[in-house]
């Protein structure tokens, strides 16, 4: 077999395949032999069909299935002596078979980026100081009190109100989007959850025994599913239960109920201590993602456009769970607008692309390598987590062929802390400066300067009545 290999751009390349007819005919051979076996032909006996009567009747899907297995071999064997790392399926184009000539096909790859990643370490990032409020404290407590709170039947009234908990039965649309939910509960005193954005509000005086009630109203152009914001809602709503919570107060006898504390003052410790460890974990994402986009803005380099589309793809896929937990039908109606939808994430999916590509060249760079005992602690974890057997967890995961990935997100996170361990990580002093009205509603005029500006103020004070700007 002769191969010849073009590149096209640092990540496609095409690859000419040319097999001698000597390694063709054999299998066409094996091919009809096979035909012959299974086809019943009428004054033929079986199996005795003559050679010529199957290439007149068969010949075009013999050939095919013939120049399939051998485009699947060729590719194959290229791929692994040629070490080429394609990111998608081959594109074939150009197939020729003809009777005693050479087998001819040609084929676009898409090969992943060959990167030599370069100013990855010692990236200067900066870290906020944790931000705990005692609002965050006393919605935490809330929680408690709502995880403590008994829902009885609804008695001596007919409308619901502010804090009733409903079952509902829901039909209508949200937008273009089709909603069925035979049975959903809604926590009419959620302002900000539920099933629905918005609708806990509307249901908040309805007719508890009344019949189908007509509900229109617009999500709010902020609402954090964006495929929901701004989107014009009508539903037709059935009340099929309605229960009225009876909530402990909150005390020190409600502290000892929740088996974590012994009077309420513990109990709001216990949760700053929570909240401290939740908020430093969300710095050090935000600080990942920082670190993750200086490092692709420090190494451009080409992507091939179907890796783009595997992150684009994966993009919408938690787009459209997002829109299904909302009790959205995303397949009614011809389904969404996938075409626009990946136009729309193009950009966001390109730099998950490229991040991913880049981690990967770092880690084969400096040697980070994923050890079975790390895999066995992650699905140890997961186990645990769902409350299951870790050996048939692991089984399934090779079984499914997803333990490659379990190994990739592993070096990933791996590469990420070895990253922040060489990043040059500054602390923001959080009496650095104090803060107007306006600023805090995103503005930017300064209250109180920094030691730097008050010196620069007592040198030059004209220079000093303009403060820079943080």
């Amino acid at each position: 077999m002769q191969i010849t290999i073009e590149d096209i751009s640092p990540v496609e390349k095409r690859v000419e395949f040319e097999l001698p007819w000597t390694e063709v005919a054999p299998r066409l051979d094996k091919a009809y032999d096979a035909l012959r076996r299974e086809v019943h032909l009428r004054g033929f006996r079986p199996g005795k069909a003559p050679r010529p009567v199957l290439e007149r009747l068969y010949r075009s899907s013999v050939e095919d299935d013939v120049a399939r297995e051998l485009v699947e071999m060729s590719l194959g064997q290229a791929i692994k002596d040629k070490q080429i790392e394609p990111v998608a399926a081959p594109t074939v184009d150009k197939l020729e078979m003809k009777a005693g000539a050479p087998f001819k096909f040609a084929a676009r790859i898409e090969v992943r980026s060959q990167v030599v990643p370069k100013d990855y370490s010692g990236i200067a990032l900066s870290r906020r100081p944790p931000k705990i409020t005692e609002e965050e404290v006393d919605k935490a407590v809330e929680a408690y009190r709502r995880q403590l709170t008994e829902f009885l039947p609804v008695e001596g009234r007919t409308v619901a109100s502010d804090t009733d908990v409903l079952v509902v039965e829901v039909h209508g649309k949200v937008g273009e989007h089709k909603v069925k939910k035979n049975s959903v509960m809604v926590d009419l005193a959620d302002e900000g959850g539920g099933p629905l954005p918005g609708l806990a509000q509307r249901l908040r005086g309805v007719a508890l025994d009344g019949g189908p009630q007509e509900i229109k109203y617009r999500i709010a152009d902020d609402e954090k599913v964006k495929d929901l914001a701004g989107k014009e809602v009508s539903l037709r709503v059935t009340i099929k239960e309605a229960r009225v919570r009876k909530e402990p107060a909150i005390d020190d006898e409600m502290a000892k109920d929740t088996g974590e504390a012994d009077t309420l003052a513990g109990l709001k410790d216990k949760i700053r201590d929570k909240l401290r460890e939740t908020d430093g974990q969300r710095i050090r994402r935000e600080m990942i993602a920082a670190l993750v986009k200086e490092v692709v803005k420090r190494n451009p380099f080409a992507i091939a456009p179907a890796l783009v589309d595997r992150h684009a793809d994966a993009i919408i896929s938690r787009a459209k769970t997002q829109l299904m937990m909302s009790g959205i039908d995303v397949e009614a109606g011809g389904g969404l607008d996938e075409a626009k939808m990946k136009k729309d994430f193009q950009g966001e999916a390109e730099e998950e692309a490229r991040a991913t590509v880049l981690i990967q060249a770092i880690a084969e760079r400096e040697g980070v390598q994923v050890s079975d005992a790390d895999v066995q602690k992650r699905i140890a974890e997961l186990a645990a987590a769902r409350q299951e057997n870790a050996k048939k967890l692991r089984a399934e995961l090779e079984s499914n062929q997803r333990i490659h990935g379990l190994k990739m997100q592993l070096l990933e996170e791996k590469t990420l802390d070895m990253l922040l361990a060489q990043a040059k990580i500054t602390d923001e002093d959080p009496d650095r400066m104090i803060i107007t009205p306006n600023e805090a509603k995103g503005g930017s005029e300064r209250l109180v300067l920094t030691p730097e500006e008050a010196k620069a103020e007592h040198l030059a004070p004209s220079a000093a009545a303009k403060p820079k700007r943080k």
